[in-house]
């Protein structure tokens, strides 16, 4: 081998070295700006993952793919006129049998069953981002499954639907209601639910709710439909 080639060779190895070290560091950049601007994402993410019996609530098990808008835990959704503009009513349906209304109007709501008025209080505390309240909506035994939700911001649904499927009621007073319920969420940030698409989608989920004698009532369980 000629002095010239050892020196071509000798730069063509210096080159692939340098290339390395720069994807190397652009890698190591992304990584930490991910961490960084998305942590509660990831934390909740990981978290998901780490279940030994079930899956948090509102992770799924599968693995999506979603390019989620950026999280604002200061958001107001009633500043967004696009949103504002999107049909934000609870709709209830019992057999063939629809009724929407606004979930702020609660005279509207009178006069219907506990797990009704339960939703009104549960999908408020959703769109108001108020991770706190949200964990006091279940029951010991869904969490002897589940982990509280790490955080989530205001969240902006619109397209609410709870089918009612059963209500039965036991000699000691204790309701248990099942529910088929859907919902979009509008600008979609993933801290809340990262197996719904950014721009709208739904995915059924089944509720089932336990109310005590005195209309006390918490959500038991909640299972998805699996995907065919």
């Amino acid at each position: 081998m000629t002095e010239g080639t050892n020196k071509t060779a000798g730069k063509s190895k210096k080159r692939r070295i340098l290339i390395i070290v720069i994807l190397a560091v652009s890698l190591l950049s992304l990584v930490s700006w991910v961490l960084t601007e998305h942590a509660d994402w990831v934390a909740g993410l990981f978290a998901a993952k780490s279940k030994k019996n079930g899956s948090s609530v509102m992770y799924s098990d599968e693995l999506r793919s979603y390019a989620f808008y950026k999280t604002d835990y200061n958001l107001d959704p009633t500043k967004n006129e696009d949103y504002m503009g999107l049909d934000r009513q609870l709709w209830y349906h019992n057999g063939g049998v629809g009724i929407g209304a606004d979930l702020d109007d609660e005279e509207a709501w009178n006069g219907y069953n506990d797990a009704v008025t339960f939703f009104v209080k549960y999908f408020k505390t959703v769109i108001a981002g108020d991770t706190d309240a949200y964990n006091a909506l279940f029951t010991s035994a869904y969490y002897r499954k589940n982990d509280e939700h790490i955080r989530f911001a205001p969240q902006m649904l619109y397209n609410i639907h709870v089918y009612q499927l059963s209500e039965n009621t036991d000699n000691s007073g204790v309701t248990e209601w099942t529910f088929n319920v859907e919902y979009e969420i509008f600008r979609n940030d993933g801290t809340f639910r990262n197996d719904l698409p950014p721009d709208g989608g739904s995915r059924t989920l089944l509720f089932t709710l336990r109310g005590d004698a005195s209309g006390n009532v918490l959500i038991d369980s909640i299972e998805r439909y699996r995907s065919k």
